[in-house]
């Protein structure tokens, strides 16, 4: 996990703006639960790539699992919006699905 870490820290060094990167270096983050860093890079990759659907259901599922169960309806919320826009039905249902467990 360390090494692949690394290595995709060099890149988004090289390339800050690399949805794909920052998205792995978030799931890295969430893999060894540390839950904060990922929330820091998840919180800059919708920042700067707000269509980036998955990192939605990412940030969601943390704010979950840290028991912030208003901000992560919230986030459900605005990427439910996102995927429809996008037509990524399926991502939209998913999420929709996760909002409706919490509430």
């Amino acid at each position: 996990m360390i090494n692949r870490l690394n290595s995709l820290l060099e890149l988004h060094k090289k390339d800050p703006m690399d949805s794909f990167v920052t998205y792995g270096i978030a799931l890295e983050y969430i893999s060894a639960n540390d839950y904060q860093k990922a929330e820091e890079y998840l919180s800059l990759l919708l920042k700067n790539d707000p269509k980036y659907v998955p990192a939605y259901m990412q940030l969601a599922m943390i704010k979950e699992k840290v028991d912030d169960m208003e901000e992560a309806k919230r986030i459900y919320r605005e990427g439910i919006v996102v995927a429809k826009e996008l037509n990524d039905i399926k991502a939209a249902r998913e999420m929709e699905e996760f909002l409706n467990d919490l509430e």
